[in-house]
């Protein structure tokens, strides 16, 4: 079986970072926590969680680094670790773009142990008190397995992330960066556009404003230097809004012609209702990087590692759960 984690460092404790403190502590697992910021540090020290007083305090001893600081911190955050990881630390991440950290982390960490990781999770809220154990209940959660990544230290986390609830997702950092250009950024960029273009209709509008206007500007109201973070650097975006574009043009041609947005709508509603309508089922999978990759790309998550019986006695398989229909 993978190895279980000993002792768990976690670096950054805003809302995901706070998040797994809590999640990993209720677990019944060992963690200790940092943050350079000294509120977010007091506020876990305060409601009982063991914080550390620098980064290289925190990670002495441990078997597992997470990393989860704003993209513009890392650098500075491997700078002061790098020299007190012990041999064979296992690391990870929790950023949103997943090609940015990878080569930040070859860079200044070479030969480490390092396993990139994004949960698909959270709110416009931020900072440790918004924090939750169960955050990540039933949540995605793109788990990178490149080429070279150690298949090892790849199955430990995924067994400590399904032991949290989540859904591990084997991806590529490429993919997953391709991906959330789709899932995350526009969607951000699309609410901030909305809330600029709502607020440019004058102050009638703004009072008529109901559940489409603010359903779909709600994440406008996430913090602007993470919104950032999140999209700047990734070219998929581009292409994304590329699309996104083209459809609004469309529609603004049809109506400008005095055709209706019905087409479109409709297009929309079988878009949305194929991803609600979805059906799923399981299915077992070796400890192939490149059928797990696979697996990820059908739609596919993991829910289990386990070592089975029969001609390969002890055999390691992992189960999981894609769409059938």
């Amino acid at each position: 079986m993978p190895d279980s984690f000993e002792s768990i460092a976690v670096l950054g404790l805003g809302l995901i970072g706070g998040s797994i403190v809590q999640a990993l502590a209720h677990g019944g697992y060992r963690v200790t926590g940092y943050d350079p910021d000294p509120i977010e540090a007091a506020a876990a020290r305060g409601t009982g969680y063991t914080v550390a007083a620098s980064a290289a305090e925190a990670v002495a001893g441990a078997d597992l680094v997470v990393l989860a600081m704003p993209l513009p911190a890392l650098d500075g955050a491997l700078a002061a670790i790098e020299k007190q990881l012990a041999p064979g630390t296992v690391v990870t991440d929790v950023g949103t773009l997943k090609e940015p950290v990878l080569r930040a982390v070859r860079s200044r960490l070479p030969g480490v142990r390092f396993v990139g990781g994004h949960p698909l999770a959270g709110t416009e809220r931020s900072g440790f008190l918004a924090g939750h154990p169960l955050l990540f209940r039933d949540a995605p959660w793109a788990l990178v397995l490149e080429p070279d990544t150690d298949l090892q230290a790849w199955l430990s986390l995924a067994v400590l992330l399904c032991d949290l609830g989540a859904k591990p997702v084997p991806t590529t950092a490429a993919e997953q960066d391709a991906a959330v250009a789709r899932m995350i950024g526009l969607p951000h960029v699309l609410a901030e556009a909305l809330a600029l273009t709502g607020l440019h209709g004058g102050q009638l509008g703004l009072s008529l404003a109901a559940g489409s206007y603010t359903s779909g500007s709600r994440v406008a109201r996430t913090r602007p230097e993470l919104v950032a973070t999140w999209c700047d650097g990734n070219p998929a975006l581009v292409g994304a809004l590329d699309d996104a574009i083209a459809t609004l043009t469309a529609c603004r041609d049809t109506l400008a012609e005095g055709g209706s947005v019905r087409t479109l709508a409709e297009a929309g509603y079988r878009a949305r209702m194929q991803w609600e309508d979805r059906e799923f089922g399981p299915v077992d999978l070796p400890a192939d990087p490149e059928r797990l990759r696979q697996h990820g790309r059908d739609g596919g998550w993991i829910t289990a590692v386990v070592e089975k019986d029969g001609p390969g006695l002890g055999e390691l398989r992992l189960l999981g759960m894609r769409p059938v229909r």
